[in-house]
Parts: C-alpha cells; structure tokens; sequence
C-alpha cells in the first residue's frame, strides 16, 4: 500500500529530492553537536584554556543554526507544498475514476460515503506524505548520525544505550497494527455519518412532514457515538506510545549515568568525552521518540489509502471497448433476444429478472411508447440503449453495430434523455441549459428555451438566465424543471432521443405546457417514450406494451384497443380513473 502512494510522488521528484537533501544536511547536523560540546568542555572550560578557539567558536555556532535553519525550512515548505500537489493529484484520479464508472456503482455507495474519501482520507495520506515520511527520513538520519557519533566517543556506553531500540520497538509495533485497524474502522465510521447527514439533509421535507426530526437525530447521534468511541480507543492506544518510550528512555539515561558517572569519577575518561556522549544520547532520544510517535500517522495514513484505493481498483461493469467500431450513420435501434438480471441482492438470493428475451426494432425517426404497470421493464428496457446497463443475454443494435462494440461517448452523443426525477445543477439557469452543449452561442441557447416553452417563467425569475436555481433547482416548480431539462436536451440535438415518464410527476396544466415541448423536441428524432398517461403516445408510430419483463402487445393505438387485450385494460382503468377525477372536482 504505501508503495503505491509513494507512485503519487514520481510527478514531483525534484522538489521531494530537494526536500530529501535539505533532510539529510539538517538530520547530520546533530551528529556535530556531541563533538563541538566535547571540544567546548576540554579545549575552552577545560585544561585547554584555549582563547583562540573561545573567539571562533560564535561564528561556528551562528554559522551552524543557519545551515539548520536554512534547510529545516526548506525541507517542511518543500514537502509540504509536494504533500498538497500528491492530493490534489489523488482528488482529480478518484474523481476522474468515479465519473467513469457505471450507475450500478452510485446504488451501491452513498454520496456521504464518497465524499468522506475523498476528503478526509485524501487528507490522511497527505500527512502521510508529508508529516510522517519526512519525520521519517529526517529523523532516522538523526539517529543514525547520533549513533554513529555514540559509537565513536564510546563502544561500551553506546552497547548500553543500543539495546534500548528494539525492547521499545515491540510494543510500539503491536499499538500500530492496532491503530491502523482503529482507523479504517473510523474513517469508514465518518462516511456512515456522512451519509446520514446527507440523507436528512436533503429529505429535510419529507423529515418534517412526518414529524421525524427525533429520529433522525437519534440515528445521527448513534453513529456520532460510535464514532466518537472509535477515536477515543484511537487516541488511548497513541497515547500510550509516549509514557513507554518515556519509561525505556529513563532506563537507558539511568546506566548511562551510573556506568559513565563511575568512569569519570575514577578518571577512566575525561568529563568532555562524557558529556558529549550524554549530548548525544540526550539528542537521539528527540529523532527517535518522534518516529515512534510517527507511527499513528502512519497507520492512519495506510488505513486512509485503503479506503482510496479500494475506489480506485473498482471496475466499471460497463466497459470501454478496446477498439471501438466506427459510429453508423443509421440511428435504427434493434434489440434482439434480449435478456437482463439484476445481481442478487444477498448471499444464497437467486438474480432478479428485469427482462426476458425481447425482440424488438425501433425504426429510425419513428416515435416508439413503452407502456405497461409499475415493474414491467420498461426502465430497464430504456437504460439498456444509453449502456447504463449491458444485456444478461443476447444483443442490442445502432444501425447494425453492437452497443458493446461501439466508443461510449460517441454513442452517448447521439442520445437525449429526460427524466421523470430531472436533476438540475446548483448554477444559473443559462448554464443548466447550456450543458447540453457548452460550445452553444447564447441565441442558441435562448431558441431552446423557446422551443421547450421555458422563455414565459424565465422571464419572470430576478435575473433571468443568471438566475441561481439553488441545490437541485428547488426554487423552480416540477414544470419548470422539466422544461429546463428539455430545453438542456433540445440543445444537444442528438438523434435518439428517450424519455422515461416525463410527464406523470406534473398536473394538468404543466403536463400540457411540457407536452408541448415534448412534441417539438421529438421533430425528426428516433424517439422511445415511457409514458405513464396513455393519452400522451396516442400519436405514436407504435406502442410496446410490456409486462412482467417481457412484451405482450405492440400496434398503434386504435389497433391496440380493437384487440382489446392488455393495452385496452390499461386504457379502460385510466379513463375510469379520469372519470372519477372530474366527478371529484365538479
């Protein structure tokens, strides 16, 4: 894992090599102050009396804080400036990663789950990069420098001091396999609670009116909790890393005294020699007391680029062909034998099946309906076309070449689609319907607006098309919405064009002022209609009737009704319900 992240660093290698020079002459430094203190002691306060030395000595030490502080600086801006490239760099592959997989991928991952990655677990590898591989480096020369430096003044006293490492070593090891499971288990915490909040967040309305705010509250606060208890064994476990090195620190500095005391005191070697060695061990314990405690980033680091890379190893289920055939001319779309399952929802559950063997063609600027009950297909039967989802069985066509066969984007460009649920972006109104083709000139946009009867409430908004439309377009009403998003897809002016139920949301008078877009963006196009009002595809070049995942009728709509068989029942039940609705208002 940690290789991996270090591949982030490849882009950025002459600064990270700069800040690794920069950590290299600041952690060898520390091995001169043992020596400069052992020749301050014998040459100067010593039997030296040494005055020349005494007069060089201010020099060498303003000289030596500014090679220190020099490359101190240049070591933490370098590598810090390289840890926020490395996660901007992260940020833009998951992002780029995420809009490349299928739909299937955003049912089974909450938007909190998401963003909690990208966020705070980007984050955590930057630390990782940063904070904690420069602690690395940085101090792990300082202690070997400070070792060799021990080694040097003393053998005996340096056996003593060594043994400490790995006595210390350890436990430190056991807390940090225990830390790096604690933090996975807290990050993967955040991006539940995350999504709570987002949830409720966003269901705000639905939470009021049924009165559920204690509810949500009490969810929230259960996985606060549970978070909250996560950390704090997080911060126990951390926290007992500085009270062990501690306790192994005073046992080291206890035989270095009594041993090197009892040698001074009996003249063995010098006071100098001594305290230069105390020096060293004195300063060697701050680099390694540091990478002990580098230990938590570390594990939290590993943990953080789990939950990264577990994104980033994902598959999309719908797949780029590797040599993808030239997109037809033709815009026929042929479906045949077609079948489609649903992965099973759990352990031991058999696949569900959407589809069962459909045969169908949809001739090139024809109009074709898609009608039938709640759960018949007809969704499904639409996703297949845009390749949201490929077929369990058998083959879809444009102009005879298979989808799976043909560049995505490419194909994708050849379709509109407008929805029952239309998603709008928190921008202004000229920009919603500008991505449907964001070279348009602006009186292209302003004619779409126009053809999808979106110019009357525009107009009235504060500012027009530089109106902000908030969060989803929540400011608009179910038909303004709707005809911004066909305005969006008037302008894109592709050739297929799909629309699921995009009516059956809207009353009466916004179905109207709607349809009345509709018909004027069907004008030439191949055009596949889910409709939820039957009155709205009399006019179809030929309507499918579907249930239970298969077809049972196709025909125009008087052919339909003289067979008086599903479709007639369909159309029976809704003009009752018609009926019933007038009777109600009058």
């Amino acid at each position: 894992m940690y290789k991996r992240i270090i591949k982030y660093l490849r882009p950025h290698k002459k600064p990270f090599m700069l800040a690794l020079l920069c950590m290299v002459v600041f952690g060898a430094t520390d091995g001169i102050v043992p020596f400069l203190v052992k020749d301050v002691l014998d040459s100067v306060f010593g039997g030296g009396k040494d005055k020349n030395f005494l007069w060089v000595l201010p020099y060498l030490i303003i000289g030596f804080a500014g090679v220190r502080a020099i490359c101190d600086f240049g070591q933490q801006y370098l590598m810090a400036s390289v840890g926020h490239r490395v996660t901007e760099d992260l940020r833009n592959d998951l992002n780029r990663h995420v809009l490349s997989l299928s739909p299937d991928f955003f049912v089974r991952h909450s938007t909190g789950e998401l963003l909690s990655r990208v966020t705070s677990d980007v984050l955590l590898i930057r630390v990782l990069l940063t904070d904690s591989t420069a602690a690395i480096i940085r101090d792990s020369i300082r202690v070997v420098v400070l070792l060799c430096a021990c080694v040097y003044l003393d053998p005996m006293l340096s056996l003593i001091s060594i043994i400490f490492f790995p006595i210390a070593g350890l436990p430190i090891a056991r807390l940090g396999k225990r830390l790096r499971k604690l933090s996975k288990r807290g990050q993967d915490a955040i991006g539940q609670l995350s999504a709570l909040f987002q949830e409720s967040m966003q269901g705000h309305r639905v939470v009021k009116i049924f009165c559920r705010e204690d509810f949500e509250q009490h969810r929230f606060e259960k996985g606060n909790r549970e978070l909250t208890r996560t950390f704090i064994r997080s911060e126990r476990v951390k926290a007992l890393t500085g009270p062990i090195n501690e306790f192994m620190a005073s046992l080291v500095v206890s035989g270095v005294l009594l041993y090197g005391g009892y040698s001074v005191i009996s003249g063995t070697r010098t006071s100098g020699d001594f305290m230069a060695f105390l020096v060293s061990v004195f300063l060697m314990y701050d680099p390694f007391k540091k990478l002990t405690r580098v230990n938590s980033n570390v594990q939290q680091g590993i943990a953080g680029a789990q939950r990264i890379f577990e994104i980033l190893d994902t598959r999309a289920s719908i797949e780029q062909p590797a040599n993808p055939k030239p997109l037809p001319s033709s815009c026929e779309i042929r479906l045949d034998g077609v079948t489609f399952h649903y992965p099973s929802r759990g352990q031991g559950d058999a696949p569900t099946e959407a589809l069962c063997d459909i045969s169908l063609t949809i001739p090139e600027g024809k109009k074709i309906a898609l009608v039938g009950f709640s759960g018949s297909g007809k969704s499904t039967l639409v996703d297949l076309v845009p390749r949201f989802i490929d077929p369990s069985q058998g083959r879809i066509t444009l102009g005879g070449a298979d989808l799976r066969e043909l560049d995505l984007v490419e194909l994708r460009s050849r379709i509109a689609m407008v929805g029952q649920h239309t998603f709008l972006f928190n921008d202004t109104v000229y920009n919603n319907i500008a991505y449907g083709n964001p070279n348009a000139s602006e009186a292209e946009v302003h004619s779409a607006a126009k053809a999808a009867f979106a110019m009357t409430f525009i107009e009235r908004l504060p500012l027009g098309f530089e109106t902000l439309i908030g969060e989803g377009g929540m400011t608009l009403s179910g038909g303004e919405r709707q005809r911004l998003a066909i305005a969006r897809a008037i302008l894109k002016n592709s050739p297929i064009l799909i629309l699921d139920e995009a009516t059956a949301s809207l009353d009466n008078r916004a179905e109207r002022e709607v349809q009345m877009a509709i018909e004027a963006l069907e004008q030439g196009r191949t055009s596949i209609i889910i409709a939820h009002r039957l009155s709205t595809v009399r006019d179809a070049d030929q309507i499918v009737v579907m249930s239970g995942g298969r077809i049972v009728e196709v025909g125009t709509h008087d052919e339909l009704l003289r067979r008086e068989a599903e479709y007639s029942r369909l159309h029976a039940l809704q003009f009752r319900e018609s009926e019933s609705e007038a009777q109600r208002l009058n």
